[in-house]
Order: C-alpha cells, then structure tokens, then sequence
C-alpha cells in the first residue's frame, strides 16, 4: 500500500486528543478523528447558540484531505500513538464517517502494519450506511455509538430511517443514542426502536437537543427524568458543559 496515495477527507478538526462527551464512553480519553461530510442535515436541531443544527457543522462541513502518511505523521509528532497504547479510545467520527468506510478499513489495517497493535476503535454514526462485516472480524475489531435521528432531526424518513442498518447495530449489540426535545421523541424511540429491533434499555441512551453550556443546563433536566422514567441511561453533553460551544478542545 501506497501510503503517500491512499487519502482521506477530514474536517476541519482533523485529529485532537480529548474526553468523550456523549454516550455509553463518556468521560474517557478519546482520540477524535473528524471526518468531513454528512448525508444528513439536522436542520431541525437549530437553536439559537446551533443554528446550522448540527453541533460540529461548522467542522465537517470542511474538506481537508490527508495522505496515510500525513494522518500517521501528524499523530507521532504529537505522542497520540503512545496514548492509543494506554486504552485511548480512537474516534472514528464527522459527518458520518462511513461514508469514506472503504478508506478507512485501508488506514486502520495499515495502522496495524505499522504500529503491530489494534487500538480500541469506536464509530460515531447515524446508522443510515451499512458497517462491513470487516469491522467484526479478523484483526480488525470495532465498537459502534449510533446517533438514530428521529423525525424532530428535520430530515426524511426515507435517509434517516433504514431498518437493516438499525438491525444490523441491535443484533451487534451496539449503543444508541438518541437527542431528546420531549415526550414525543420516547415515544417514537420505544415503538419504532427499541420494541421493533429488541434493543435492550441498557444499550440506549437520551441525550439533550441543545448547543451550548447555557441550553444544556435549561433541558437536562427534563431529558434526565425521562430516562429515569422509561429505564434508559442518561448521557450529557459533557463537552458543552466544560468547554461550552467550543469544537477544537
């Protein structure tokens, strides 16, 4: 392999070494890759501190491509294979980051070539485009935190709702997260989620929809009852809470 030819697209975050903000890996040390681009819009997640929706907009929506050499040289200047040895977690996340799924497979196995180790590796997607099996098998393993978006999201049904995607997560046991406006939302999340693929409440978790430290202090709450009420896991936005509208931390 070629590694000076084979490329990837990242957003304008590229790499950075942070704390997990969301999910079932909240609060660990995680190494952010951010791919850019995205086949959903989010636009009904607008708000007054994220008025493009999506929270990392601004990030994704910028293209920056890298070379397998660039990306590994970038992160051995900056001592994150060193930290991806101590149980860092490597966040395959954008955008949606399969969408360049093909490159990616080719920058983990050559990762592994060279470094002669698997890090722990853990997608952020919104279960729209379907995993390879790759990702489950031989010696490259990977974890899944899928962000399902509902209908509040502002996209069709059609591009935000693929049944043999969520089904291939719920049978692979991956975790679901879910951005909650209100009552409605766990509505929809039991009957066309959790109760049609089996997905055990222990595998999900309800989110706030909010863009800043400021809105996610004013519906927590709220969101954090619901979880209690339906026996779901709450998570924060624990990035809004430390840094607030902050991308690059």
């Amino acid at each position: 392999m070629d590694l000076d030819k084979e490329t990837l697209i990242l957003s304008d975050d590229r790499i950075f070494f942070t704390i997990e903000g969301e999910g079932e890996y909240v609060g660990q040390r995680s190494l952010f890759m951010r791919m850019a681009m995205c086949n959903l819009t989010c636009s009904g997640f607008t708000s007054p501190d994220s008025p493009h929706g999506c929270d990392s907009y601004i990030s994704w929506s910028v293209k920056n491509k890298m070379t397998f050499n660039e990306i590994f040289t970038l992160m051995e200047e900056n001592n994150w294979i060193e930290k991806l040895k101590m149980d860092t977690i490597w966040k395959l996340t954008g955008g949606e980051p399969l969408i360049q799924q093909k490159q990616l497979l080719k920058l983990v196995e050559a990762f592994v070539e060279r470094y002669d180790f698997l890090p722990k590796i853990d997608f952020e997607t919104n279960a729209t485009i379907q995993p390879s099996a790759k990702w489950r098998a031989g010696n490259i393993k990977a974890t899944f935190t899928t962000s399902p978006k509902l209908s509040s999201n502002g996209d069709p049904l059609g591009k935000r709702y693929i049944p043999e995607v969520l089904d291939w997560h719920a049978t692979y046991n991956s975790g679901f997260k879910f951005v909650i406006k209100n009552q409605t939302d766990i509505d929809v999340v039991i009957t066309n989620y959790v109760d049609k693929f089996d997905i055990p409440p222990s595998r999900v978790w309800l989110m706030p929809c909010c863009g800043s430290r400021q809105e996610h202090a004013e519906v927590s709450s709220m969101v954090a009852e619901l979880a209690k009420k339906y026996y779901f896991n709450f998570s924060p936005r624990l990035q809004l809470d430390i840094w607030d509208k902050a991308l690059k931390v």
